[in-house]
C-alpha cells in the first residue's frame, strides 16, 4: 500500500435508536481502525448508550437526526441533511460510511452532494421496495455481514447489489481466558450455582432471537429429568423490557423460575459471557449473530440455528452445534447432549475460541475493511486525475 502524508477522516453515521448487535459491532469497528490511516467521527442518531461509548472511546460524536427521510414529509430532513453537511466539511470527511441501510439516506445524500465514497453496512434483510428506497442516493461500496444476508438481498432485490458488493464478517474482541477460579468468583457475583451445567442466551431479548424455543427447551428437559441452569443475559432495550418481563412470567408459570437468571444488560457481556458452560442462539432470523462470535471468543461452544449467517461462524460438531430453527426439540437434544458430555463441551470450546481469533479478530476485520476504503478513494483519486476528453 502507498504511504499516506496524514491520516483521512472517515464520516460515520448511524441511526441507533436503542443499543443492540449492529451497535456493539460499530464500537468495533471504530476501534479496528489504524489511527495512523482512518481518523473516526462520529454522527448519531440518538444520545443512548451507544453515543456513550462512542465518547468514552474517545471518539467525537454528534448527536443529529439520522432517521430514514420520511416519504410523506421529506423537507422535514433537511435539518439533518444540513447538519450532516456542516460535519463532513469540518471534518473534511474523505469518505461517509453507514453502520445501516435505514441511516444510509442521510449520509449518502451528503456523500453525493460532495462528491466522495458512499459506504454502508447491510445488516438486517429487506424487501426489495425498503432497499431501494434507502439506498436511493446510490451507494459506491455495500458490505454485507453475512454470505447468507448477501445471497438474500441480491434475490430480493435484483441488479442492485451485483457489482458493488462485498462481505464482511464483523470483528469480535479476543477474551483472556478465566481461569476456573475465576470462572467461581463471576458466578457468586452473578448469583448462579456453582455446581450445575449453565446454558446462556446473550443479546437482545426478542421473540425473533427463539426465546420461547429456549424456555421450552428447558421445560422439555426438566421432563427428562436433566439438570442444567439456563441464563438470560441482555434485555428487551427496543421496548423497555416488556419482553422480558413476559419471557419472566412464562418462566415463572411453567414452573421453572428456580432453573433460570435473568441478568439483565452488562456492558461486560462479552467477558461475563465466560461463567457459562454453553451458548444458545435459537434464532429464527440472523444476519450474522455477534452473540455467536462472542461466545466463541470467550471460548465457549454453541448451540445454534442453521439460519442467516450463523452456519458461516459455527463449524457444526467442530465449534458448537447447527440445529434446525423454531426447534425446541433439538435445541433441547442438543444442550441435553453437551450437559452430558464434559469432554466434548471442552473440545469444542478450545475449537471456537481458535476459529474466532484467526477468522474474527478485530484485526483482521480492520485490516480487511481499511483495504475497502483504500481502494474506493484510490479509484476516486485516479478518476478525478484522468483528464477530461472533450469531442473535436
Amino acid at each position: 500500500m502507498t504511504a499516506q502524508a496524514s491520516p483521512r477522516s472517515v464520516l460515520y453515521v448511524a441511526w441507533a435508536p436503542f443499543f443492540s448487535g449492529a451497535e456493539r459491532a460499530m464500537l468495533l469497528t471504530l476501534r479496528s481502525l489504524d489511527p495512523a490511516r482512518y481518523v473516526p467521527h462520529v454522527l448519531v442518531g440518538t444520545d443512548g448508550e451507544f453515543a456513550t461509548q462512542v465518547r468514552d472511546m474517545g471518539i467525537s460524536c454528534e448527536i443529529v437526526s439520522t432517521r430514514p427521510v420520511d416519504r410523506r414529509r421529506p423537507l422535514a430532513s433537511l435539518g439533518a441533511l444540513a447538519s450532516t453537511l456542516r460535519a463532513a466539511l469540518h471534518h473534511r470527511a474523505a469518505l461517509i460510511h453507514s453502520n445501516e441501510v435505514p441511516s444510509f439516506q442521510i449520509g449518502g445524500y451528503i456523500a453525493r452532494v460532495l462528491g466522495i465514497p458512499a459506504v454502508t453496512h447491510v445488516r438486517f434483510p429487506d424487501t426489495e421496495a425498503g432497499y431501494r428506497w434507502f439506498l436511493r442516493p446510490g451507494f459506491t461500496r455495500a458490505l454485507f455481514v453475512s454470505n447468507g444476508l448477501r445471497n438474500e438481498a441480491v434475490t430480493a432485490a435484483p441488479g442492485l447489489f451485483d457489482s458493488s458488493s462485498d462481505v464482511l464478517h464483523d470483528g469480535v474482541e479476543m477474551q483472556p481466558e478465566w481461569t476456573p477460579e475465576q470462572v467461581g468468583f463471576a458466578r457468586a457475583d452473578l448469583g448462579l450455582p456453582h455446581n450445575r451445567v449453565i446454558v446462556a442466551m446473550a443479546g437482545q431479548v426478542a421473540e425473533v432471537k427463539g426465546i420461547w424455543d429456549f424456555v421450552e427447551a428447558a421445560r422439555i428437559l426438566a421432563t427428562r429429568g436433566a439438570e442444567p441452569f439456563f441464563a438470560v443475559l441482555g434485555d428487551d432495550l427496543k421496548t423497555g423490557g416488556q419482553i422480558r418481563r413476559a419471557m419472566q412470567e412464562k418462566v415463572a408459570a411453567l414452573g421453572l423460575a428456580d432453573r433460570f437468571a435473568f441478568l439483565g444488560f452488562r456492558r461486560d457481556a462479552p467477558r461475563v459471557v465466560q461463567a457459562f458452560d454453553m451458548v444458545a442462539v435459537p434464532s429464527h432470523v440472523e444476519p450474522l449473530g455477534n452473540a455467536t462470535l462472542e461466545a466463541m471468543a470467550a471460548g465457549r461452544p454453541v448451540i445454534g440455528s442453521r439460519v442467516g449467517g450463523i452456519p458461516e461462524m459455527i463449524v457444526d460438531g467442530e465449534t458448537g452445534m447447527l440445529i434446525p430453527p423454531a426447534s425446541p426439540v433439538d435445541l433441547a437434544d442438543a444442550i441435553g447432549a453437551l450437559v452430558r458430555d464434559s469432554g466434548t463441551r471442552g473440545r469444542m470450546a478450545r475449537a471456537a475460541r481458535h476459529r474466532a481469533e484467526t477468522a474474527f479478530s478485530i484485526p483482521a476485520h480492520g485490516a480487511r475493511l481499511q483495504a475497502h476504503y483504500d481502494q474506493l478513494l484510490q479509484t476516486r483519486l485516479a478518476a478525478s486525475a484522468r483528464p477530461e476528453v472533450t469531442g473535436a
